[in-house]
């Protein structure tokens, strides 16, 4: 993937101060953003880049990258060569392998975390997560909730509890909806960082003694957090591999069943030799966010496709750009070519119990293709095992549904349809029947999400209340039926 980063040959001089950063921005801006967060990841673990990983291009990460090749006694451009590149993998592999990083949940939340389980952790529930240990103790990560605190609260109590224990303070800041504080005394450093998750306050916990092999603890804080800081803001972050947990069971409760609307067709059996290939056919639902063009849906809508349309309202299915994609929270940015004529504004916020109505397109190939317009409430301001990144809804919604909006009364997006919850699966579990349980991915993430990607939007705030047949039109008119071929 970082191949992508080489140029061939070098870029010319100009007779500007700084000849190369512009070049060096936009290579790294023609980039896809899988390939702009791995090549930081890489360069973090090289021992280069001490900032969490994103998606837009700076001078400090251009600063850092022309020190990588000045390090190797090269022109520091801020552009790698192929052969800069393999140098950096090779410094960075050991390290990486060294690590085994992967994601985990926290155990009542939800929330992503990385962590390093080839350093062979030893996990232990406690009553706010999980506790992790490295065997000799040179590591230690607690993850943790902490019901019913702010943000401002937890880091005035943390900064006491530091100082009064002699750490020396290297690093505080207190934001809005997050705090972190790095502090060492002696060899041993530690670094906290906890952001607000609905009533309470979520993060992580971490100290080191050592920043040699296999630990390398500056390094792996970084990382750790920009992954929280990803699972947080629904920002844009690298997948890797799920981490268990000594006592989770290989029978898990029901997940919820994904909404897209899936037809391929069955393999026969036993296959004809010369049978070709099943095609890969399914449909969803998105909404436009943008004049520019810029649809909103689920990133499992438009995984693994060939191509891509969209069919906006009353119109011809036309092929659409996949701009941005966030697996982690179910979100993806397409873009149409041409500007679009409706567009819905995002809410961050809702109330539970608030009415709400979801629009999408169910079921394509047997029920209506101009759109399925229903009605219900916020029934939970949390999903599956109290995950604050989604909504509960009880507005029916089927296969297909998945990316479509979900609007307040006044016509504001405040989700995006992404799951329901697998009934036969829950009958078979727990003897019970569950009616309209269905998820929404919540409008905050769909906001950070088009931040981190640049993409502008209209902001809705609490209206005048409209007829539904209204409400109906308005959403149909912004709302596109998606292919995935």
């Amino acid at each position: 993937m970082l191949m992508a980063l080489a140029l061939a040959g070098s870029p010319a001089a100009a007779q500007a101060p700084d000849p190369y950063f512009r070049s060096a921005q936009e290579t790294f801006n023609g980039l896809q953003v899988d390939t702009r967060l791995w090549f930081q990841i890489v360069l973090t673990s090289a021992g280069f880049w001490p900032a969490v990983p994103n998606v837009t291009y700076s001078r400090r990460l251009y600063d850092a990258t022309q020190q990588f090749q000045r390090a190797r006694g090269e022109e520091p451009t801020g552009i790698l060569t192929k052969a800069q590149v393999g140098q950096m993998l090779q410094s960075a592999s050991s390290v990486l392998n060294g690590w085994g990083l992967r994601w985990v949940p926290h155990p009542t939340r939800g929330r992503q975390l990385w962590v390093p389980i080839g350093l062979d952790l030893q996990a232990t529930r406690t009553d706010l997560g999980v506790e992790m240990r490295e065997p000799r103790n040179r590591f230690k990560l607690k993850f943790n909730a902490i019901p019913a605190a702010s943000v401002g609260a937890a880091y005035e109590a943390t900064l006491r509890e530091m100082v009064g224990s002699g750490d020396s303070i290297n690093f505080k800041v207190l934001k809005g909806d997050f705090f972190a504080i790095a502090v060492n005394q002696g060899r041993y450093k530690r670094y906290v960082r906890y952001h607000t998750d609905g009533d309470g306050i979520l993060g992580f916990d971490m100290s080191w003694s050592e920043d040699d092999a296999p630990i390398y603890g500056n390094r792996l804080v970084t990382i750790i957090s920009g992954s929280l800081w990803a699972s947080m803001t629904g920002s844009p972050f690298p997948t890797t591999q799920r981490g268990t947990y000594p006592w989770e069971k290989p029978d898990k409760p029901p997940e919820p069943e994904v909404a897209s609307q899936q037809r391929p067709a069955p393999p026969p059996s036993p296959p004809p030799a010369q049978e070709p290939a099943k095609v890969k056919f399914s449909t969803g639902s998105g909404f436009f966010v943008s004049k520019a063009g810029h649809i909103l849906t689920n990133a499992h809508v438009v995984k693994d496709c060939t191509t891509i349309t969209a069919r906006p309202d009353g119109a011809t299915p036309v092929p659409v750009q996949l701009v941005a994609r966030d697996a982690t929270n179910d979100l993806a940015v397409l873009k149409v070519l041409g500007q679009a004529e409706r567009t819905l504004p995002i809410r961050a916020s809702v109330r539970l119990g608030e009415g709400i109505a979801a629009f999408g397109f169910p079921h394509s190939d047997i029920l209506a293709t101009t759109g399925n317009f229903t009605l219900g409430n916020v029934t939970a301001l949390a999903g599956l095992r109290d995950d604050s990144r989604y909504l509960q809804v009880s507005a029916p919604v089927q296969s297909g549904n998945s990316g479509g909006p979900l609007v307040d009364a006044s016509g504001n997006v405040v989700g995006i349809v992404t799951a329901k919850l697998d009934a036969i699966k829950m009958a078979e579990n727990q003897g019970d029947l569950p009616q309209n349980v269905n998820f929404a991915v919540k409008a905050s993430l769909a906001t950070s999400f088009l931040d981190a990607n640049q993409i502008s939007f209209d902001v809705g705030v609490p209206g005048e209340k409209l007829d539904p047949a209204d409400l109906a039109e308005r959403a149909k008119k912004a709302s596109v039926l998606i292919t995935c071929r």
